[in-house]
């Protein structure tokens, strides 16, 4: 029988680093480099989900000559975060990415945060890793 992946629990990265919303940006560039991140959810201090960060984010702050010393990150993270359940299928997720121009997902099951899925774990898969 043929192993075939077919969930986003099958390629999700599980491992999801949670940021404190109050974090400088310094802290999230030191943070994202040390713990080989380029994404992470936002969360206040009951721990509800605020936004989501991406290194994309951090070089869109540069680029407009932010001072990391000074800003938090949630004054650079995006409110708007997107989810996927981990039961969903790849196919509905990479539909959902394409459509909402996306590298990363935040997946979801009934206790919570289950894991990440960025565009690299679709390259993963590709690669047979």
């Amino acid at each position: 029988m043929e192993d075939i992946l077919t969930t986003v629990r099958d390629i999700m990265t599980r491992k999801v680093v949670s940021i404190d919303r109050e974090m400088l940006v310094c802290e999230l560039e030191g943070l994202f480099v040390s713990r080989k991140i380029s994404a992470a959810p936002l969360v206040d201090k009951s721990g509800e989900i605020t936004g989501f960060v991406t290194k994309s984010d951090i070089n869109r702050f540069h680029f407009t000559n932010g001072d990391p010393y000074y800003t938090r990150a949630w004054e650079i993270a995006n409110p708007k975060v997107f989810t996927i359940d981990v039961s969903a299928s790849i196919k509905d997720a990479a539909n959902l990415m394409i459509e909402k121009h996306l590298h990363h997902l935040l997946v979801v099951n009934s206790s919570g945060i289950a894991g990440v899925l960025s565009s690299f774990d679709f390259i993963k898969l590709v690669a047979g890793e």
